[in-house]
């Protein structure tokens, strides 16, 4: 992408355009015949309105730096008038685009604009973004990386790497140069740290239900258990009813048993039912939270064309998914309503054979036989119980392990994805490296290496600028900086990745002469564009006076300051 024309519009009339080109771009001030300093006449404006586009909140524009003060005049001219600000630029997909915003003192008073027409400030934060920034998620924020390219403050001329608030988290410094050295593994990472958060609950989980027994012991409890049901069972099929109602005492302990086994299946079935029931709530749940937007995103992740390949509109789209989950929660209801067929059935069998259980204990006359047999019926269900406890927690069990087994598998695919992005990342920062070394070595003699280590444990980043010479100060520290957002510019070229290709620098004037001939001798060769705005004092040696005929964009006079006020 490039930079190509910033327009500022008073009252719908055009008061300024600043055409960018490729390479050099100086914006400087006329050298003035009366001895002014050259200071305040909105040298580092365009910066500001440039970072306005790209979401500043514009307070620097109209305040001053020390104090934030309003500067009168200007604050008068943009509440006074309407002002609009308008970028065209050449996006990532090769067309022209125009993103415009009115200029107010109140942010969120601002209107936006693409292609001149009015729009919503998501549509202009989505192409701002793709096209001017190539992020197409979340994170890093469009404010983030503008520092990166827009240096018009003496803290971020100072600062190569740690270029953002100073108490910014570390985690947004990781987010940020992951994404500029082009590590396309964000959204893995996000899919590691959701797999593991499963993982711990499900670990949990299995570490509940295995307390206080582990499944070896539960395993061999079950064969003594059972060997105590047969001989249950035995004594049962084998008791004496001499002298008793035998029809009567065998048709109980036949009832008995039957409501035993019903009992058990039947709170088999409760446990289905609500598994089911929770099932179909979280499919309508997720559902109803899956908003347009992010439904276009995923389809456009997996590689699926919304337009072209699947022609239907957006709203078709929508419809679509929730016919899928729709469809997901009809399947599931035709089981539930299955288990609760089967729920009434055996619970109108249990409440029968009650029925009749209750029958034969008023008809039976022989308590002593009814109280032996009823003993033994009592031991062989709290042993049926016992058995079906223990099955049922083994296959929590064997379900837990499996399921943690088939997410520590899924993590492994996700983790080597991340590693063969690593290896990208590293190639990038070492290929990044040979420009930076070789543009710092021009530039003073010294060979600069950024030192940038991405922990894949960790998921964290550790950074550094190396040098021979520690802790540079003033301006061979922003020599060290233009040489990184060169061959940053330079890296961008090589590798065709979807990143800015210009950056903006301000308050290079302590810089030392004959490296900002060397900067700017190499600047207006890039296959980019750097746009400096800094006094024309230091532009009096004659070496510069090609450059100036060539690259000047923008010259401004106390007669002739950038607003025109």
């Amino acid at each position: 992408m490039k930079l190509i024309k910033l327009s500022v519009y008073k009252n719908n009339e055009l008061i300024r355009a600043v055409p960018f080109k490729n390479g050099l771009n100086l914006i400087v001030n006329s050298i003035s015949q009366s001895g002014g300093t050259g200071n305040s006449v909105g040298k580092s404006t365009p910066s500001r309105l440039l970072d306005y586009l790209f979401l500043s909140s514009g307070e620097d524009i109209y305040t001053e730096a020390e104090f934030g003060k309003p500067i009168p005049d200007v604050y008068r001219f943009i509440n006074e008038n309407t002002i609009y600000v308008e970028l065209e630029i050449e996006g990532f997909d090769l067309k022209e685009h125009k993103i415009g915003r009115t200029l107010t003192t109140d942010p969120k008073s601002s209107v936006y604009y693409l292609d001149s027409k009015v729009c919503d400030k998501s549509d202009y934060v989505d192409l701002v973004a793709k096209q001017v920034f190539g992020q197409v998620n979340e994170k890093p924020s469009i404010r983030n990386l503008s520092h990166k390219f827009i240096r018009n403050t003496n803290e971020k001329m100072q600062n190569t790497t740690r270029f953002l608030h100073g108490n910014t988290k570390p985690d947004i410094y990781d987010q940020l140069y992951l994404f500029l050295f082009g590590f396309s593994g964000l959204d893995l990472l996000r899919d590691k740290a959701n797999l593991n958060n499963k993982i711990r609950t499900k670990t949990k989980h299995l570490a509940a239900y295995r307390n206080p027994h582990r499944e070896s012991a539960l395993q061999k409890m079950i064969a003594p258990l059972k060997a105590e049901e047969a001989e249950l069972q035995d004594k049962i099929d084998a008791f004496d009813f001499t002298g008793s109602q035998d029809s009567s005492v065998k048709e109980l302990v036949d009832i008995q048993n039957k409501i035993s086994d019903l009992t058990i299946g039947y709170s088999k079935i409760k446990t289905r039912l609500s598994y089911l029931e929770k099932s179909i709530t979280k499919v309508r749940e997720s559902a109803s939270s899956v908003a347009g937007k992010e439904l276009t995103t995923i389809y456009a992740e997996a590689g699926v064309a919304i337009s072209d390949g699947l022609k239907r509109s957006f709203e078709d789209l929508v419809v679509f998914h929730n016919k899928v989950v729709s469809n997901k929660v009809n399947l599931l209801k035709s089981d539930f309503e299955e288990y609760q067929e089967e729920e009434a059935r055996v619970r109108d069998e249990i409440s029968s054979l009650q029925n009749i259980e209750s029958g034969i204990f008023k008809h039976i006359k022989e308590p002593d036989t009814l109280k032996s047999i009823g003993i033994l019926y009592n031991n062989l269900s709290k042993i049926k119980e016992q058995i079906a406890g223990i099955s049922a927690l083994l296959g929590k069990i064997e379900s837990a392990k499996s399921e943690i087994e088939s997410l520590e598998n899924s993590k492994l695919k996700v983790v080597q994805e991340i590693a063969k992005n690593t290896e990208n990342l590293d190639n990038n920062v070492e290929l990044f490296n040979e420009y930076f070394g070789e543009l710092s070595k021009s530039f003073y003699g010294d060979r600069y290496i950024f030192d940038l280590e991405f922990d894949l444990e960790t998921e964290k980043c550790r950074f550094d600028v190396v040098n021979i010479a520690p802790n540079p100060t003033g301006g061979k520290k922003k020599g060290e900086l233009s040489a990184f957002d060169l061959a940053y510019i330079q890296f961008v070229k090589s590798t065709n990745i979807k990143r800015p290709s210009f950056v903006i620098h301000d308050s290079i004037e302590d810089v030392d002469v004959n490296q900002v001939f060397d900067i700017f001798q190499r600047a207006e060769h890039l296959d980019g564009q750097y746009i400096v705005a800094l006094l024309s004092d230091k532009l009096v040696d004659p070496r510069f006076d090609l450059l100036k005929k060539q690259s000047v964009i923008l010259e401004l006079s106390e007669s002739d300051k950038f607003f025109k006020i």
